[in-house]
């Protein structure tokens, strides 16, 4: 397969970048606006299973203990940050508890990491949209576990294929038999293992920058389509997945599609600049909408601004959130920067 080269390796982190800018402001779409039915099917169709693939290409390695420390950085300190906020404003603002009480449960939450609430594990209650962090956590150290142990193997791509199926199996089959959310989203964590597999495998065989990716993403596009209308789709966060592997491969294909759109995007000038920055900072992006969907801040701009109407409002959330995580990535990158340059001048 033909591979882009020299300077053409930015354009592949750019339009990388722009997926995940599609992928989190789906997130947000599907939060805060209640789209058409066929709409929202498409939304929640590839938007999680896109950032599962994202991050399994950026796998560049299998070995265990620099991507344990890797992940334990990337996704279980942001998850501690976005928890840390919410124990400080619960602890001033919950309307059912106060004070010790109020952060004993935030912590007690913390640790549970549940994407819903569950009968089985009733001392917790759900973390919101931060389950996927150490959802992703978990996933990504079974995977790079996995991956690792087979590397050597005379069959590794079989034996690999036949493991992540069959756990994503356990995964799928694990919630119809409790009817309950597991902590750290475990399940779900077993289920996007194909996904992770499948982002890394594109990385692996450069099929993003391969000449027939077009054709083939047209292929995708149909299928999805098809899959779509049939109600072929999977939704993680609802445990909701007909035809299980039908709709696996219906998140791979669509993920597909996306990505490749995004080269498309890439390709614009100016515009490809400020969707790659929220690509870049689709972490920060994540952590401000959860706390404005926990605590209601764009709420209080819309009655400032007496805004009503249901898609002129979700813009509003979308600039509002935008504006704030612009606010912090600055913030954060000044702090780096002058750490950096004192430690640069001894």
């Amino acid at each position: 397969m033909n591979s882009l080269k020299g300077n053409n390796t930015a354009a592949r982190i750019g339009y990388i970048d722009i997926a995940k800018c599609i992928a989190i402001i789906a997130v947000i779409v599907g939060h805060y606006y209640a789209p058409p039915h066929l709409a929202g099917k498409v939304i929640y169709s590839f938007h999680m299973p896109l950032f599962f693939i994202v991050n399994g290409f950026f796998v560049k390695d299998y070995q265990i203990k620099k991507n344990l420390i890797r992940s334990c950085k990337g996704l279980l300190i942001p998850y501690a940050v976005g928890m840390s906020i919410k124990l400080v404003i619960d602890i001033f603002a919950s309307r059912e508890l106060h004070g010790f009480a109020a952060a004993w449960q935030v912590l007690v939450d913390m640790v549970g990491g549940m994407c819903k609430v569950s009968a089985v594990f009733p001392v917790f209650r759900d973390v919101g949209m931060l389950w996927f962090l150490p959802c992703l956590f978990i996933c990504r150290v079974i995977f790079v576990f996995i991956m690792n142990i087979t590397e050597k193997s005379k069959y590794s791509t079989s034996i690999r294929i036949i493991v992540f199926s069959l756990l994503a199996f356990v995964g799928m089959a694990s919630p119809r038999l409790t009817y309950e959310y597991f902590p750290w989203g475990a399940e779900i964590a077993l289920v996007s293992l194909l996904f992770l597999y499948c982002g890394n495998m594109l990385n692996k065989h450069k099929v993003l920058t391969d000449k027939r990716r077009l054709p083939v993403a047209g292929i995708c596009l149909v299928i999805w389509i098809v899959l779509l209308s049939l109600g072929f789709y999977i939704e993680l966060a609802a445990h909701y997945w007909p035809g299980f592997y039908l709709a696996v491969l219906e998140g791979m294909l669509a993920s597909f599609a996306v990505i490749c759109l995004s080269q498309f995007i890439d390709k614009i000038r100016f515009v490809n600049i400020i969707l790659r920055w929220i690509g870049r900072s689709s972490l920060i992006v994540l952590l401000v909408h959860y706390i404005d969907s926990v605590y209601g801040v764009s709420d209080k701009l819309l009655g400032i601004l007496n805004v009503d109407h249901a898609v002129l409002s979700l813009i509003v959330r979308l600039v509002c959130i935008l504006c704030i995580a612009g606010g912090i990535s600055f913030l954060i990158q000044t702090v780096k920067s002058r750490l950096k340059a004192r430690s640069a001048n001894g």
